[in-house]
């Protein structure tokens, strides 16, 4: 990034400095030319009165005037002959005019050798004399070690350029420091979480600031952490509880045939019933966590849907708990509307009932009353199973449908439960498309309504 941002600002840089100084060049060689021409102006005019003058104090006139505007002056005749100079060099030299090309050809002599120099100009700034007294050309000055004025302008427009460069350069470099500390400090703790939560640690978070892209980033990783540790945690109660459940069960079996292997228990009919009911319940248990495993995975639960009449299935579910219930002196009614359709799977469905129903004549105590009932709601219809129990404590209500959650875990190991049966309740109507809710307040009852799609008439 700091490679990057160098290179962008250099790049612009030297864009600015490149335009700046051709800018800066072609204004100031268009301002000296101009200022040139009015200052050659000037200069033809006193020319002109001085005229009959002798040539040594015209030539005094052009060296004096060539010394201030930093040029070599050159006056031409009518002719092409060389009138006058600025310097006895340019005097002595032999100047040829061809339109707007001049060219001169000047004599030095030096360590007793005699040099010839040709310099050819085109379009150099000259202005008539008044009366056809001939022409005065302005000549670039010859570079002899003092640099002259335009490049000496040009020179610190330069350096100004390059202090600039560097100053921009300079602080180009620190706010990229500053920024790229910005972006990669949490860049780099979220590699660090993501590092700890690799090796296991699934308490690894990161600090979550503002509202850029690098903060939802860290959103999301913390969210992702957090669903990990809930998954984390339930496959772990998971684990522990379905060792628990198989615990008893397996335990009453192992000490029941070793009494039998020992002979302290004859094999009579009551030992077996009692071996029958222990495999029973694992039985029971296995193959509510096989319907939960299935309900949870959705679309691997396999279901017939088809038009079904709500009143046949409650009334199915309900005769196969009435025996149990009247020996309890519970009763149970149903309020099922004999037009209610839904469209559902017969059996999953019967299960959901049964489920709710011997959860609701567990918790419901003798005297009591339980209640089926079902209404068409537009497209859905709406079955909602009460009793009279004691209820359900508000502390408890999020809960009921968890895996192996129990309001009451001493009454539920004592009557059986392993805690499944409501859990299943919601991931079956659920698979139906479904939804499944509580209501219940201590000392009033609890109400499960369940809500289903309504077949079409």
């Amino acid at each position: 990034m700091l490679l990057l941002t160098l290179g962008v600002a250099g790049v612009a840089l030297a864009s600015v400095a490149v335009l700046s100084r051709v800018a800066v060049r072609t204004a100031y060689v268009r301002l000296e030319s101009e200022a040139r021409a009015v200052r050659l102006s000037g200069l033809a005019s006193v020319l002109d009165d001085t005229q009959a003058a002798s040539a040594a104090n015209v030539e005094a006139r052009l060296a004096q005037a060539a010394s201030s505007l930093g040029l070599r002056l050159l006056l031409l005749g009518p002719d092409g002959s060389v009138r006058a100079a600025s310097s006895p060099e340019l005097r002595a030299a032999r100047v040829e005019v061809q339109g707007d090309r001049l060219q001169i050809e000047e004599r030095e002599e030096e360590g007793g050798v005699v040099r010839s120099r040709k310099t050819v100009l085109v379009g150099a700034p000259h202005v008539p004399m008044a009366g056809g007294g001939g022409t005065l050309y302005a000549l670039p000055p010859v570079r002899d070690g003092a640099e002259p004025l335009e490049p000496r302008s040009l020179a610190t427009l330069n350096r100004w350029l390059t202090l600039s460069a560097l100053g921009s350069g300079l602080l180009a470099v620190l706010l990229t420091l500053a920024l790229s500390r910005r972006i990669l400090a949490p860049v780099e703790a979220l590699t660090t979480a993501v590092r700890r939560m690799g090796s296991g640690d699934r308490s690894a978070r990161v600090a979550e600031r503002g509202s850029d892209e690098i903060s939802t980033l860290a959103r999301a990783f913390n969210a992702m952490a957090d669903a990990l540790a809930r998954t984390e945690g339930l496959r772990r109660t998971l684990v522990t509880d379905v060792a628990h459940e198989l615990r008893t069960p397996l335990t009453n079996l192992r000490c029941q045939i070793e009494a039998l292997q020992d002979g302290l228990q004859a094999a009579d009919p009551a030992a077996l019933a009692s071996l029958h009911e222990e495999t029973l319940l694992l039985a029971r248990l296995v193959d509510d966590l096989q319907d939960l495993a299935l309900a949870e995975s959705g679309h691997h639960l396999p279901l017939r849907l088809a038009p079904l009449r709500l009143e046949e299935v409650v009334l199915a579910a309900l005769a196969a708990m009435r025996t149990g219930a009247q020996e309890r002196g519970i009763t149970a009614q149903s309020e099922v509307p004999a037009d209610v359709v839904v469209n559902a799977d017969r059996e999953r469905l019967g299960q959901v009932l049964r489920n709710l129903l011997a959860n609701a004549a567990t918790h419901t105590p003798a005297g009591g009353a339980i209640s089926v009932t079902a209404h068409r709601a537009g497209d859905s219809v709406r079955l909602v199973v009460a009793d009279t129990g004691g209820g359900i404590a508000a502390e408890h209500l999020p809960h009921v449908f968890d895996r192996f959650y129990r309001a009451d875990p001493s009454r539920a190991r004592a009557t059986g439960g392993a805690g499944l049966g409501l859990a299943i309740v919601k991931q079956l109507v659920e698979a139906h498309g479904g939804s499944v809710a509580v209501a219940s307040e201590p000392g009033q009852g609890t109400q499960f309504t369940i809500t289903l799609p309504a077949a079409p008439y």
